[in-house]
Formats: structure tokens, C-alpha cells, sequence
């Protein structure tokens, strides 16, 4: 990303005012968020090998579908690279009008907005013990997402599939900024670069030790925080780099920098096997890093001094509640599972449970978003040096 940069090809419009007066706001990245989301959701449900299809549909389409649906968990990535991006960026700026960073106020903000919606899902999630499909959420997965370690529970726990799994990713991002402000609090910029660059080094070492001790199983290397560093070192990296400016590309340098991160995704998925099992060496040293290069490729992408064309007012929507949308997306698809057989349609909506499994979501989050998250987003603001998105 330096040499995406520093290129003479690639200007950089003039930085936003880093003061509380004037809102730090891109919401052609709500539009990211929303299809990070999207990806995820393809992922959980449609089968991610070509045997799992019809053979009725055709080997290209399956095998199309297939490494799609493979790399739609990818989604996760993006998610890590956009929040780590942001995040930075904010403390940046907070430390360039402040003179420091309030790592309290900090923490209040996170928590006014991460643990309303985190804890009233696992409250439903165990109330819907012995009403959905799937796995029950026992007493200590419920134990382990308490405390934020969901994701640690996820590895030793083995596949069992429940609709708290999504919240694994939450673990991952509360237990990176319990210390990341602290530490931003007190670093330079070059400081920063460094910290990104060890933890570039942590996971790569950490993803070579599982590989050389030959654990079979991908998990240890999904859900592991040591190993998933990558696209929050890479989200620092941008902020700092960037110095609170936006790339200024023309729209054919921005279509052929997001496609090639997708085909990227798509080949990381398919060629490399970064998420297959068992584990491959190359997925494991190679898909991993190149997929957080593709997540902040898409970033950067989209990433503009103005409100772009594409950051039309439905997407951006979609993207504001999209953290609804990740936590409610197993049990929307569920629960269309359950009322596809509890109508005369039955068999004909289960084959398409996904669109109405998608309205389901979308229903739950909006609601989440208007009744439940935004009267905490509204005092969030209040602990806010650094106005950021319009309702949190």
C-alpha cells in the first residue's frame, strides 16, 4: 500500500479539517460495509464445494457458485480491514486537534456501540434454545461470548453450528482494541507503522507454527486472533499512510482496483485453498496475506474526497445497519428454513430460503437499528472528540 501511495498516478485530495467541528464521514464505505456483509452472508448459505449442488445445474455454474460462496467469508476480512482503518483514523485525528487520545472515552463509545445489540442477541440466542435449527447455545459457549472470547470457543468447540457463531469476529475486534488506543495514545506515526508491521509478523509466525505442528483442522486458524492480524495491521497502515486524505483515482483505475481484489478473494479461495481442509501451506502463508491486500485494494477503491456515485442512499442505509445485519444473518436464515416447511410451498421455498432468509435479516436489523442501537448511538456521541457518521 506505500507504493499505491506514494505514486505519482495516484493524487490525494486534501485532508478533511481533524477537528470535533467538522464530521470525518465517507459513506461510500457503509456501501462496503454492506457488501462485506453480503459476501459473509453467501457464504453461510450457499455450499462452498461443487459436489454439495444438483448436478442438474451444471459443473461451471456449481464450480462458479462454489468458489463464490468460498470466498464469501472473506467478508470477515474486509469487516477487520474497514474497522481498523476507521478506528486509526479517528484516534488520529483525535490526537492531532486534542494533543492526545481519551482512551476512556474511547472505550465508551465501543461499548455504547458494540454491546447493546452483542448482549440482546446472545439474550434471544439462548431463549431461542429449543426453537431453531441448529446447534443449542450451551452455558459455556454463552460463558465464553460473555467475556468475549467467542471466537477461542469457536476453535475448541469443533464445527458445531449455532446462531451466535457470526459473533466470533466481535471477540476478535474487542480483544485488538482493549490495547490498540492505548498504545496509539503513545506512539508517533512512525510508532504505528512498526506496531503494524509486528503484527504483520505475529501472524504470519503464528500461522507458519500451526502449519509446521500439522493441525489438520482450518479453525485453529480462522477464529485464532493471533493468526487474523493482517487486515487490522493493513487498516493501520492506510490511515497512517494517508494522512486523513482520500485517493483520487479515475473511475476506470477504481473499477480495475476493486475487480482485481475480488478476483484476488476469488483466487485465494479456489487456487490457494486458504480455507480448506485440510490445512495448505500456501493458503496458510500466501491466502491469508493476499486476501488482507485485497480487503484494503477494495477500501482504497471506494474510498473518495466527495460522496462517489455509488454511494447511493439505499446501500449506504444498508451499510449503517449492517452490524445488525451480520449479527441477525444466521437466524434470518433459520428461521426462513423453518417456514419453508411449515407452508404448502414448502419445498419451493426451501430452494430459495436465502431471498427470504435475506428479507428476514434485513427486517431484524432494521428494527435493531432504529429501536435498539440508535438511542445508544446518540449518547456515543456525546464522548465523541472526533464527529464521525451521522447516528454512530
Amino acid at each position: 500500500m506505500a507504493t499505491l501511495v506514494s505514486t505519482p498516478e495516484v493524487r490525494l485530495a486534501a485532508p478533511a479539517l481533524r477537528s470535533g467541528g467538522k464530521r470525518f464521514y465517507h459513506p461510500e464505505l457503509d456501501v462496503l460495509r454492506f457488501f462485506a456483509f453480503f459476501l459473509v452472508f453467501i457464504h453461510h448459505h450457499y455450499p462452498a464445494t461443487p459436489g454439495q449442488y444438483n448436478p442438474g445445474l451444471g459443473k461451471l455454474l456449481a464450480l462458479s457458485v462454489s468458489t463464490i460462496s468460498a470466498a464469501g467469508g472473506f467478508g470477515v476480512d474486509i469487516f477487520f480491514a474497514l474497522s481498523s482503518y476507521l478506528i486509526t483514523e479517528l484516534l488520529l485525528r483525535e490526537k492531532e486537534s486534542t494533543g492526545g487520545v481519551d482512551v476512556r472515552a474511547f472505550y465508551l463509545r465501543r461499548i455504547l456501540r458494540i454491546w447493546p445489540l452483542y448482549f440482546f442477541f446472545l439474550t434471544l440466542a439462548v431463549l431461542l434454545n429449543h426453537w431453531v435449527p441448529g446447534e443449542p447455545v450451551s452455558a459455556k459457549a454463552v460463558l465464553a461470548f460473555l467475556l468475549f472470547s467467542g471466537n477461542w470457543w469457536m476453535i475448541f468447540a469443533g464445527s458445531k453450528v449455532s446462531i451466535i457463531n457470526p459473533l466470533w469476529s466481535v471477540s476478535v475486534e474487542e480483544q485488538f482494541y482493549l490495547a490498540w488506543p492505548p498504545l496509539a495514545r503513545n506512539l508517533s506515526r512512525r510508532g504505528m507503522l512498526l506496531a503494524a508491521g509486528i503484527l504483520l509478523g505475529v501472524a504470519s509466525s503464528a500461522r507458519l507454527l500451526i502449519g509446521l505442528l500439522h493441525i489438520g483442522s482450518e479453525r485453529y486458524l480462522w477464529f485464532n486472533t493471533f493468526t487474523r492480524l493482517d487486515p487490522i495491521a493493513l487498516g493501520i497502515v492506510l490511515a497512517v499512510l494517508l494522512r486523513g486524505r482520500s485517493p483520487v483515482l479515475s473511475w476506470i483505475q477504481r473499477a480495475g482496483l476493486f475487480f482485481a481484489s475480488v478476483s484476488v478473494l476469488l483466487a485465494s479461495a479456489s487456487l490457494l485453498h486458504t480455507r480448506a481442509e485440510p490445512v495448505h501451506l500456501a493458503g496458510i502463508m500466501l491466502g491469508y496475506p493476499l486476501v488482507a491486500v485485497s480487503s484494503i485494494g477494495l477500501l482504497v477503491s471506494l474510498l473518495s474526497a466527495t460522496a462517489p456515485w455509488y454511494a447511493w442512499t439505499p446501500l449506504v442505509y444498508l451499510g449503517r445497519i449492517s452490524y445488525g445485519l451480520y449479527v441477525f444473518h444466521l437466524l434470518g436464515l433459520q428461521l426462513a428454513f423453518l417456514l419453508g416447511h411449515h407452508f404448502p410451498a414448502g419445498p419451493r421455498l426451501v430452494k430459495g430460503d436465502g431471498i427470504l432468509g435475506l428479507l428476514l435479516t434485513l427486517l431484524m436489523a432494521a428494527l435493531s437499528y432504529r429501536f435498539l442501537e440508535k438511542p445508544f448511538l446518540r449518547i456515543k456521541e456525546r464522548y465523541a472528540h472526533v464527529l464521525s457518521r451521522p447516528g454512530g
